[in-house]
């Protein structure tokens, strides 16, 4: 009897050891519903580094990419809230990224473009504020919640007056998902 026992005792041990051995990893939860088992090795401003389990290669994914980290203590640290874009009405909340880093892990999902009129009556910083709102709500159509601008130009007309109209503002951007 004190053999069964004993065995019994043996075989809940070792059950356990193994799947405490297979719980002890990181877990990023990405807010595409996906999630990735591994080992968090930093979290900066704008990515979070990771190994995939039994790979020791570096990886990187985008802080906007990842609601949360379920480390292996059991600790969890929300990363980013879900950006909801839901049509052109949403265009406020499009983000501009401020980094190609800040991309990797999103999906790019379409090329914008906006410029001013020729001859038009904005200031220098008026024309890049409704251009600026211009890719935002062309992102908004397409439900995408970043921008990463990749061309941005103002040509100066000479002979025009330099206030009012002689600055022609053109960004183009690319709209990224989750």
């Amino acid at each position: 009897m004190m053999g069964k026992l004993k065995g019994f005792i043996l075989f809940i041990a070792f059950t356990f050891f193994l799947q405490s051995g297979y719980a002890l990893e990181d877990t990023l939860v990405l807010h595409n519903g996906n999630m990735i088992m591994g080992a968090v090795t930093s979290i900066n401003h704008y990515t979070v580094s990771f190994k995939y389990t039994n790979e020791n290669t570096e990886q990187q994914l985008s802080n906007f990419a990842i609601k949360q980290i379920q480390f292996e203590s059991g600790r969890t640290q929300m990363i980013t809230e879900k950006i909801s874009i839901q049509g052109e009405e949403d265009w406020e909340k499009v983000i501009i990224l401020e980094d190609k880093e800040q991309r990797t892990g999103l999906k790019r999902i379409s090329d914008i473009n906006a410029h001013t009129k020729f001859i038009n009556l904005h200031t220098a910083n008026s024309g890049n504020n409704k251009v600026t709102e211009k890719l935002k709500r062309e992102a908004a159509k397409l439900n995408c919640p970043f921008i990463l601008i990749n061309f941005d130009r103002a040509t100066v007309y000479n002979g025009l007056i330099k206030s009012w109209g002689a600055i022609q503002e053109i960004k183009k951007a690319f709209c990224y998902n989750y």
